[in-house]
């Protein structure tokens, strides 16, 4: 697992597809070899209790640094390559 950081809207936290996402933490579970990974997105809810929903997305929204899209550093190849790649069944909610 990597620790990461997306700014990726997740529909299930009430962001619009294609629109502006908070910076959440996420950790990267798995990498297809093909551009996408399965993610474990961060949330606090509106009790202050730490959420976690499993979503799978392409590895160019994941970034070293807590950034958007411009700034993030990426994760490089070999590094999502220490991953496994089974995809795992999601969304999936924790």
């Amino acid at each position: 697992m990597l620790d990461a950081f997306t700014d990726y809207p997740i529909e299930s936290y009430g962001d619009a597809p294609g629109k502006e996402a908070p910076i959440r933490k996420a950790t990267i579970l798995t990498y297809n070899r093909d551009r996408y990974c399965d993610v474990l997105v961060y949330q606090v809810d509106k009790d202050g209790d730490l959420r976690g929903t499993v979503v799978n997305f392409k590895c160019f929204y994941l970034y070293k640094n807590e950034a958007r899209l411009d700034d993030g550093i990426l994760f490089t190849y070999a590094e999502l390559e220490t991953l496994p790649w089974t995809q795992i069944s999601y969304p999936h909610s924790i």
